[in-house]
This record gives C-alpha cells, structure tokens and sequence, in this order.
C-alpha cells in the first residue's frame, strides 16, 4: 500500500510515540537532571525521528512514479505478531536468564526473521551485538546488571 498507513501501524506507532513519551516525562518529573536523562533523552529523541521517517517515507515513495505498488501480504501481520511475542519474552527473560543471553537469543531471532541466512553469521553477529551492548550499558548504569555469562 504506498502512500497509505494500515490502521495496525498506525496504531503501533501511536503506542510507541505515546509509551515513549509517558516514560520521558516520568523521568523529567523525578528528576531533571543530566544523569537521570542521560539514557531517556537521547532514546526518546531517537524514537520520535525515527517515527517520523515511519510516516513520512510511505509519502515520499506515493509521490514517486517509478515507485510500484506492491500488495501488501495478508500474512505481514503474523510476523508483526511473533515479533513482539518474541520481545515480550525478551522482556521477562531479562530478569529470569540475565541480559546477556536474553539478548543474545532475542538478536539471534530477529536475524534470523529478517533473513539472516548461513549458520554462522546470525550467532557471530548477536554474539557481538550482545557484548557490546552489555558492556556498553554496563558503563554507563550505576548498577550490576543481571548477567548469566558476560
């Protein structure tokens, strides 16, 4: 469907923009300091671009003539669907396993559902993912994190 938004992302990027700035002003409302924003700000900033490129590359590409319109499959929404099954069990397996291997297998997954093929490049790449983003994180909160190898 160029040029138009199904109602499904619509809706979706309406709970991220919304969530996302619930959690932005919780934190300016504890407390609006450098060190408590120095992780929110910058997400959220982040968040709100890349909605906005969401929204407005379907346009850019309805004013294109050479643009095609692919139908749209009737089966995208499945993917959708075990997408977020899949961060939903991330999120619970955070403090369950730790964030290191919670988020080696959720990297893993997303590779492999956005057509990572091969058998060694999916793990190396969530494998170096993860260890830059535990160590990564690692310096910057204040606190240990729940880590099962890292």
């Amino acid at each position: 469907m160029t040029g138009k938004f199904r109602a499904t992302h619509a809706a979706l990027i309406g709970i991220i923009l919304a969530v996302s700035a619930y959690i932005t002003q919780s934190a300016v409302r504890a407390r609006a300091s450098m060190d408590n924003l120095i992780v929110v700000a910058p997400v959220a900033a982040l968040i709100a671009l890349i909605c906005i490129v969401l929204i407005v590359a379907p346009l850019l590409k309805a004013r294109d003539p050479e643009a095609k319109a692919k139908p749209a499959p009737d089966t995208a929404i499945w993917g959708d669907i075990l997408l977020l099954a899949g961060f939903a069990a991330f999120c619970y397996a955070l403090t369950h396993i730790g964030f290191d291997l919670a988020t080696f297998l959720f990297v893993w997954g997303g590779v492999v559902m956005s057509g990572g093929r091969g058998w060694w490049q999916p793990p190396v790449f969530a494998a170096i993912f993860t260890a830059l983003l535990v160590y990564g994180f690692g310096s910057l909160f204040p606190y240990p994190m729940l880590t099962l190898v890292l």
